[in-house]
């Protein structure tokens, strides 16, 4: 694993929910801190790299024996290109790895052991591997057009559908050679790793309580 260096983004201005990937989610742990441990059972810590603007998050990463990147705060906004971010963080990194690109906001997502073993024997022609989530659902676009069906009483049923999937943005590994040519998570051809866990998109504060449900219901189980 010495090629693969992983990096969190941490951000603390989130605007509809302040300070989002570190305020407590859960028994006093934040999504960083579920985070966090998920990959400490796969990684060495020095291996993980924590970007943010806030150099207070600094102590925090530190706790865990990570690396800390202080972000400029223009890299932080809505209005940042993604390629932009990913170049200021990656270059940051010495000797030239492939990154895994991991969001905090999936706390269920946890399966970075067979994320590796995916990674470990890609194939050539994957320059990239992105966490999705498949969808079977009737799907239409804001006119009412169908999108993966058709009207009428011969609609296919939703097992039957043509595959659809969700990008989790929970996880993805980067190639170096696609890295240097777009810096972005995703590549022109990335392998599709499917997760079966529930997604909720962390977006509102709702979305952030529905999500500690989720969490508490499924780690119950």
């Amino acid at each position: 694993m010495n090629n693969l260096k992983v990096v969190i983004p941490l951000k603390t201005n989130s605007e509809r929910i302040p300070n989002k990937n570190l305020r407590p989610f859960l028994d006093g742990k934040s999504l960083f801190d579920i985070k966090a441990e998920q990959l400490l059972k796969v990684f060495n810590p020095e291996d993980i790299y924590c970007s943010s603007e806030n150099p207070a998050v600094e102590q925090i990463v530190k706790n865990y024996g990570f690396n800390f990147h202080l972000r400029d705060i223009s890299l932080t906004g809505k209005n940042t290109r993604e390629n932009k971010l990913v170049k200021n963080i990656v270059d940051t990194i010495p000797g030239k790895p492939d990154i895994m690109w991991c969001q905090v906001t999936q706390p269920l997502f946890d399966d970075f052991t067979g994320l590796l073993n995916v990674y470990n024997n890609l194939t050539p022609e994957y320059d990239s591997i992105c966490v999705v989530k498949k969808q079977r659902h009737h799907l239409l676009t804001e006119k009412g057009n169908p999108v993966n069906f058709n009207f009428g009483y011969w609609h296919k049923i939703s097992q039957d559908l043509p595959k659809l999937y969700e990008v989790a943005w929970a996880a993805f590994i980067m190639k170096r050679d696609m890295l240097e040519q777009a810096w972005y998570q995703i590549g022109r051809n990335p392998y599709l790793f499917e997760t079966t866990k529930p997604l909720v998109d962390i977006d509102l504060p709702e979305d952030f309580d529905l999500a500690k449900l989720v969490y508490m219901h499924f780690m119950k189980k």
